[in-house]
């Protein structure tokens, strides 16, 4: 319980002027008949005002001791995160020469927002498509009005069975409204296919710019499905994305050149990063395999049709992306000529105040805040030349010789040593910054669209087609202060189960609603093959936030996932085997029947029925039967739920009320007097719920199907042309 702040004195203006008016007809009783507008009533009056105004203030503990009461506690103010993202730079739709380049540094503009990019591009004038070879069910392949005996006897004897399938040109990005990851989960071959064309008005110039582009290092932009829900995030190790051009010899064999991966700041497109490609130096390896007949357009290995936007004139080269260790490999957005960007200015050689030679000195970085504090370098004047100093934590343990700095980043303010522990820049000697990168904050993060341009260039088109995200303001002393009774039981440090369910709740990161711990739990492959007791293994399971309704389960996504974990990682113990998880959601159904007391209000208590189940079984507070969201773990009980509704205004008698769960076979209703049976990882999914009206039992809910079958997989991939175009 927090201790109670003290009010130093509470006493107001009429109360003052009451006192004061009692002191003075006690000490000069000669003016007890004072008239209402004599002088000394206007002194009496302007003393209460100042006594107020004094006594406000000794009631405010000075924000500057709050400051220094955190520093003692060693909780200082959290700096603000910046935005980052992925835009991709373009040249010129004529220009057929790509020898310019944007270095790192380079500040884009968006509105008054300014951004720097964390990586050199070479701007192209490529255009870029994303396809895979979607696979055709059955009754696609029906409505298509083509049997697969038709496919066989229209290619001829194959080496295997036909897999049909179409041609799908995916959409990378958030054109409109929620995120549409693309994936390879309906992909025969596991693959994305990247269409490369050229603009139209170069056209009559494609050899040229396929000599331009041989040797080239080629920026690729890669986000991931971040907004996909996700199951578990723990420290897998960097992923391998597979980049292979296509090429035909001579005698027509098809082969795909492996490229020469420079670098991926995207880690295999688990963040938002970079792929730099090393494209061929034999610019005949460009090929765009226009197939003479549409209908061996991605036969057996062979790219897909090309989309429509694209003309066969404009094609340069395919290039084929996929992951062997993830063969359903699902991203957010694919795009070239990208770069990466963050929410920060960038200052160079910016001249600091000159050192004074007294102990624990302290220069501010001009008038900028929120300093990224891996991007300082900071030089102090020895002997007629620059020197960079080191940046530290704190003095302790250095010696008076050791050039050493502490930065306060929310501040902006460089502390020097006192010469006993850390050197001290000499009288008169210069200082410098000579590069720092400041800012931060929610309004660096931008969605698509925003960042239009290259700040005092016009040479090259900015496009933005991914959000920035992941910035926070810089933290108030008063939410500082919310901290202190969940920093002072783990001192951020993640220890006991009490620690790791804090730490979650209370991350900067990403909002989390609930968090969950089981100890020594490993969930394996899929939370289906857990592994328990394991010693020094963590499970924390965490719930976003979410308004009670049918169906919309708060479900955690990766990119939250990924969140927390990061946020956790760095507080846990060294040897914790770390899994931040989703619960595993079971979807059920509800249908009840009532009898109402009230004929006339029939609707709105079957509607307050079914808001009662729905808030019941919700994962998160109010819902559960204590208040505090489902627990973990408690089975789903019908006996409870007809206890629950009974208790509705309105509701004389509970008919009957059937729990519905789903397997393998569909949806089937629970036995009498069974209950479904719930792990310690898994929270009801409410997905359906029918409240009905009068005697007997109840008819299931709407709209519960089983889930299609999607068939088996062929070997030999074969395109299928639709009659009419």
């Amino acid at each position: 319980m927090p201790l109670p702040v003290p009010n130093l004195d509470d006493r107001r203006f009429d109360e003052l002027v009451a006192e004061a008016q009692a002191r003075l007809h006690k000490h000069l009783p000669e003016l007890t008949q004072i008239a209402p507008g004599d002088p000394a009533n206007a002194f009496i009056d302007l003393f209460a005002w100042l006594t107020e105004t004094i006594l406000f203030r000794a009631n405010l503990i000075p924000e500057r001791q709050r400051r220094v009461f955190l520093n003692l506690l060693q909780l200082p103010l959290r700096p603000a995160q910046p935005a980052r993202g992925v835009v991709c730079i373009d040249a010129g739709k004529r220009t057929t020469h790509f020898d310019a380049l944007v270095a790192a540094d380079t500040e884009l503009k968006a509105g008054d927002i300014t951004l720097t990019t964390c990586g050199e591009v070479r701007p192209t004038s490529l255009l870029m498509a994303v396809m895979i070879k979607e696979r055709l069910s059955p009754d696609a392949l029906r409505e298509a009005g083509i049997s697969l005996e038709a496919l066989k006897a229209q290619y001829g004897k194959l080496d295997g069975e036909p897999t049909p399938f179409r041609p799908r040109t995916l959409t990378p990005g958030m054109p409109v409204g929620a995120p549409t990851p693309m994936s390879l989960t309906d992909s025969i071959d596991k693959a994305y296919y990247l269409a490369f064309a050229v603009p139209r008005p170069l056209v009559d110039q494609a050899a040229d710019v396929r000599s331009a582009l041989a040797g080239v290092t080629l920026n690729v932009a890669v986000a991931p499905a971040d907004d996909q829900l996700g199951d578990q995030e723990s420290a897998p190790p960097t992923r391998t994305l597979r980049w292979e051009l296509a090429h035909r010899e001579a005698d027509g064999s098809l082969y795909y050149l492996p490229l020469e991966t420079v670098g991926d700041s995207s880690y295999g497109g688990r963040v938002a990063g970079v792929a730099r490609l090393r494209l061929p130096h034999q610019a005949g390896l460009f090929q765009p395999l226009i197939e003479d007949d549409p209908l061996y357009a991605g036969y057996g290995a062979r790219p897909p049709e090309p989309p429509e936007s694209f003309g066969a004139e404009q094609l340069l080269f395919w290039l084929r992306l996929s992951c062997p260790e993830e063969p359903d490999l699902a991203l957010g957005y694919l795009g070239v000529n990208g770069v990466e960007v963050a929410a920060l200015g960038t200052r160079q050689d910016v001249m600091l105040d000159p050192g004074t030679g007294q102990p624990d000195q302290v220069v501010a970085l001009g008038q900028d805040k929120n300093i990224e504090p891996d991007s300082l370098v900071l030089d102090v004047e020895q002997d007629a030349a620059w020197v960079t100093w080191t940046a530290v934590d704190d003095f302790a343990g250095r010696g008076p010789d050791q050039r050493v700095y502490r930065l306060d980043t929310e501040a902006g303010h460089v502390h020097f040593g006192d010469g006993l522990r850390g050197r001290r820049p000499a009288a008169g000697t210069r200082i410098r910054a000579a590069r720092y990168r400041f800012g931060g904050g929610t309004a660096g993060n931008l969605p698509p669209g925003s960042i239009t341009e290259i700040a005092g260039s016009t040479r090259f088109r900015v496009r933005q087609e991914w959000p920035t995200r992941g910035g926070v303001d810089a933290e108030t002393v008063d939410e500082a202060e919310r901290r202190i009774p969940e920093f002072l039981n783990h001192r951020n440090r993640a220890v006991t189960r009490e620690d790791f369910q804090s730490l979650a709740l209370t991350n900067p990161l990403n909002p989390v609603a609930r968090a969950e711990v089981i100890e020594g739990f490993i969930p394996g492959a899929s939370l289906s093959a857990v592994r328990r007791d394991v010693p020094g293994a963590v499970s924390v399971f965490v719930v976003p936030p979410g308004e009670p309704a049918v169906g919309a389960v708060p479900k955690p996504s990766r990119g939250l996932l990924k969140d927390v974990f990061a946020y956790l990682r760095d507080r846990a113990l060294l040897g914790t085997e770390l899994y931040v998880l989703s619960p595993q959601f079971v979807p059920i159904a509800v249908a009840v029947r009532v009898r109402v007391a009230d004929p006339r209000t029939e609707q709105q208590t079957l509607r307050a029925v079914e808001q009662a189940l729905v808030q019941y079984l919700w994962p998160l507070p109010p819902g559960g039967p204590r208040g505090g969201g489902w627990p973990l773990p408690w089975d789903v009980d019908p006996a409870e739920l007809r206890a629950r509704v009974a208790r509705v205004d309105g509701v004389i008698a509970v008919s009957g009320l059937a729990l519905y769960a789903h397997g393998a076979d569909g949806w089937n209703p629970l036995a009498e007097g069974a209950t479904l049976a719930m792990q310690d990882y898994q929270l009801p999914e409410l997905v359906a719920v029918s409240a009905q009206s009068g005697r007997g039992d109840p008819d299931a809910p709407s709209g519960l199907t089983p889930q299609p079958d999607s068939g088996a997989p062929g070997n030999v991939p074969l395109p299928v042309i639709p009659d009419i175009c």
